[in-house]
């Protein structure tokens, strides 16, 4: 079921919506656009993007099932997708923003997850008239929207060069809360993130919330439901070792193995820069006393 709806915003004049063609299809799209911008968490990012990009998402989804959130995304390859199935996997309900007229079929190889959505009571927006192709002033465009229908925008993954970027000034300008994953510094799949969360960069870059885990989101979110999933399992034994083997055996006990990105990510949790982190972790990959393999898995000696 396709509904055109009136939509006074800047830059916009309408919206096309396409529903589940059930009895309760029109009541469940009053009822989703009513919960937002308040449940609405945006979680946007490149559309290659690096495993371990992947599997923080599926964590961050696993702590979020009970949350409510209704998880909005651009339905593009890669984390947008992701993101969608996540929350699919999960229970949780998701808004899918297009770049293109409703009835263009884009991405191809997104016609089963687009079915997905619609039979989980999900929705599918598009800004645009049927037939308007998928060209890229449009995704640019549908940003703006992506960050309207959120409270808050969770950068995952994103160069330097990047489209979503775009949504990260849109969730500024429309005074949402933006969030971005912590890296390394210097790696260049993450460029992106680093310039949101770099002071030095805020006058041309708008300034984001560290990401960490889903308790992250407690800044927009003050009784957000989150499963604490580093809590379900009795820490492993300690030794007379550094704090980094220290958290490279608890990350390996609660997810059967420790990445690097996971490793960080858990070290800024517990008070050390990424710069920090990265010099106490190259001293010990120096020493021998740690490895890391060519797919970013880490353990001891």
């Amino acid at each position: 079921m396709i509904t055109r709806i009136p939509f006074d915003q800047p830059g916009f004049s309408f919206l096309e919506i396409e529903s589940n063609d059930s009895d309760a299809g029109a009541n469940n799209v009053k009822d989703l656009l009513n919960s937002l911008p308040a449940s609405g968490l945006a979680v946007v990012g490149t559309r290659y993007p690096q495993r371990r990009s992947f599997e923080l998402l599926e964590k961050t989804f696993r702590e979020l099932k009970d949350s409510g959130l209704v998880i909005v995304s651009g339905f593009a390859r890669g984390i947008d997708s992701r993101a969608h199935e996540l929350a699919l996997e999960h229970g949780l309900k998701t808004i899918a923003i297009l770049g293109c007229g409703l009835n263009i079929d884009y991405p191809r190889e997104n016609r089963v997850l687009r079915q997905k959505i619609l039979d989980q009571d999900g929705i599918i927006i598009s800004p645009f008239d049927s037939g308007t192709e998928p060209i890229p002033r449009n995704f640019l465009h549908r940003n703006r929207l992506i960050a309207y229908f959120s409270k808050a925008v969770w950068v995952v993954e994103a160069a330097a060069v990047s489209g979503t970027l775009n949504t990260a000034h849109h969730a500024s300008e429309l005074n949402r809360d933006l969030y971005a994953t912590s890296s390394f510094p210097n790696d260049l799949f993450f460029e992106g993130n680093q310039k949101l969360l770099s002071q030095r960069d805020s006058s041309k870059y708008p300034s984001a919330y560290p990401f960490f885990d889903a308790f992250s989101f407690g800044t927009s979110w003050n009784q957000l439901k989150v499963i604490d999933s580093k809590n379900k399992k009795k820490k492993p034994d300690r030794r007379n070792i550094s704090r980094i083997q220290k958290w490279i055996l608890d990350l390996k006990h609660e997810q059967g193995e420790c990445r690097i990105q996971s490793l960080m990510n858990f070290a800024t949790t517990q008070g050390l820069s990424p710069g920090q982190f990265y010099l106490e972790f190259q001293k010990e990959l120096d020493q021998k006393k740690i490895t890391e393999d060519l797919l970013g898995i880490v353990d001891l000696v």
